[in-house]
């Protein structure tokens, strides 16, 4: 019979045990696990790369952008129409890091442009990241109702 792993416990269904001689040193435990205590600082270099260090939902409609849902982010700051920062909570490692960004409006050719102002390029800094909205088809500065950014790096 095979092996069940529940939230009581793990159980054999053989003749095989468990025992901490078998368990290796590094393992996730029960202790690790249990009331949210894995955190990014108990992963390894790689695990904590592929985490998001920080994203946000907001709507660009409003000033200053009305952040409806986030992680590591403290405010989003209304530079103009269609162009925002997003400030974080906790600074980036680096300013090395990764950005994506998504937007949807009225018009289908709406876009959300990363680390760019409407006028020029705008270096990312550790605590924060500029990003911009333009009418794909004119290129005009637009607020539209539904904006997501995510950072991933070191």
């Amino acid at each position: 019979m095979p092996t069940t792993i529940t939230s009581a416990g793990i159980t054999f269904n053989d003749a095989t045990s468990l025992t901490s001689a078998v368990i290796p040193a590094n393992a996730v435990g029960a202790t690790q696990i249990a009331n949210g205590s894995v955190t990014a600082a108990k992963l390894g270099t790689t695990e904590q790369k592929q985490i998001a260090k920080a994203w946000v939902n907001f709507d660009g409609t409003t000033s200053p952008g009305t952040i409806r849902s986030s992680y590591n982010v403290s405010s989003i700051t209304k530079n103009g129409t269609g162009d925002y920062t997003v400030n974080f909570t906790t600074a980036m490692a680096d300013a090395n890091y990764s950005v994506s960004c998504t937007g949807s409006g009225a018009a289908v050719q709406n876009v959300l442009i990363c680390r760019f102002t409407l006028a020029q390029l705008t270096a990312p800094t550790t605590n924060s990241i500029r990003v911009a909205s333009t009418n794909g088809g004119s290129a005009n500065a637009t607020d539209d109702p539904f904006y997501n950014v995510q950072v991933f790096g070191n």
